[in-house]
């Protein structure tokens, strides 16, 4: 008995965006036996991707959350206002394809994501932080409103966190078995 067959052509992209941190992916199945069998392994890929509960993406995004976290715990960092930028997932279908979008609003989460290096931060003046005065008296002698302006600060560098893009090396690994 002679047995049949039959090929599917599935495409995967994932890529890392910058402006602003995160990533598009897009997974096309541009040769199918059928178009039946196409929407049916696009239905299943979607579902396992984003459109289910603890999909994959979700499960990406929750990789770097806590690598932010890992990374912040060392430092003594709050990184719940970068996890909060987090700006959910935008997926498209269409006959052949699914495009997923995700990324964080947060300006910083550059810097974190890619490290920099020490440098001077220059202001007209700069406000370095605010105090509680009963808390630290030390410093309410040298700024006595509370809050510490300075015309420049000299700012150690910070190593790169690599979160997001650990989680999408980490979502390839898991695409691929």
């Amino acid at each position: 008995m002679a047995t049949a067959q039959l090929s599917v052509t599935i495409e995967f992209s994932l890529e890392l965006t910058t402006d602003p941190v995160g990533a598009t992916l897009d997974i096309t199945v541009p040769r199918a036996p059928s178009d039946d069998s196409r929407q049916a392994l696009l239905d299943n890929v979607e579902k396992t991707m984003v459109n289910s509960r603890n999909n994959l993406v979700y499960q990406s995004v929750q990789q770097a959350h806590e690598q932010l976290r890992a990374y912040a715990s060392g430092e003594d960092y709050d990184v719940g206002p970068l996890i909060e930028s987090f700006a959910g997932v935008e997926a498209e279908r269409d006959r052949t394809s699914i495009h997923a979008e995700w990324s964080w609003s947060h300006e910083a989460l550059q810097f974190w994501e890619f490290g920099t290096s020490d440098h001077t931060v220059d202001g007209d003046p700069i406000l370095v932080f605010e105090f509680d005065a009963q808390k630290y008296p030390y410093l309410d002698e040298m700024f006595p409103d509370g809050t510490a302006f300075l015309p420049a600060t000299d700012v150690s560098g910070l190593p790169e966190s690599r979160a997001v893009r650990d989680s999408l090396n980490w979502l390839r690994r898991r695409v691929g078995q």
